[in-house]
């Protein structure tokens, strides 16, 4: 009864490597018989949508500052050297001149259904606040008189500051900034709606 048990059971694999070479010929010859197709399954969820801002301002134009900035404190009937500091600063940033096409309705954008003509109407660009570039300005120099030296100092961020508002004037004062932006808003919408079929585009601006 042993003999037969173990005879049996070294029969098991010689039987097993049949039946897999017998589905593997079979398999071979009509792979949609296996039942060992791979298979595989995507559990992935959709992307969720964290947030969604909406662009409502066209930057059409970009200006490049750099200021010279020269402050200095003293301490009246003592001198310098004793109480007092002076600061040279170079502030270098951006203006933006922007567009705002956040009122754009029927009213601003009228398209002739017949020709295909389309009209657009927009304000007058505007210019942005400054934007100081850090990395780039620096400090050239600094003086500070004995008893400056033990405290601190907000010297350099008033430079800073003073930096940003010559920026801003002098970006006020640039009628290019806002000409430039004006022409590259009408070739970008020039250019956009064309792209839809629209051959006659014309863009005005108003205040």
């Amino acid at each position: 009864m042993k003999g037969r048990v173990l005879g049996v059971v070294a029969m098991i694999p010689v039987v097993l490597l049949a039946l897999v070479g017998g589905v593997t010929l079979l398999t071979d010859w009509r792979p949609s018989l296996n039942p060992f197709t791979e298979e595989e399954i995507d559990r992935t969820g959709p992307s969720v949508l964290q947030s969604l801002t909406e662009i409502s301002d066209f930057h059409a134009a970009s200006a490049y500052y750099e200021t010279v900035v020269d402050l200095e404190r003293d301490t009246r009937f003592v001198p310098g050297w004793i109480s007092g500091e002076r600061v040279l600063y170079v502030g270098k940033g951006t203006v933006d001149a922007v567009v705002d096409f956040s009122a754009l309705d029927e009213r601003r954008v009228q398209v002739d259904e017949e020709s295909g003509a389309v009209r657009v109407r927009l304000p007058e660009p505007s210019v942005g606040d400054p934007v100081l570039d850090l990395e780039e300005s620096y400090v050239v120099s600094v003086d500070r008189g004995i008893t400056n030296r033990f405290r601190g100092s907000d010297l350099e961020q008033e430079a800073q500051r003073v930096a940003v508002a010559q920026m801003s004037e002098a970006a006020e004062g640039t009628g290019p900034l806002v000409e430039l932006a004006e022409s590259n808003t009408v070739a970008m919408l020039e250019g956009l709606l064309e792209a839809l079929g629209h051959d006659d585009v014309s863009v005005t601006f108003a205040g």
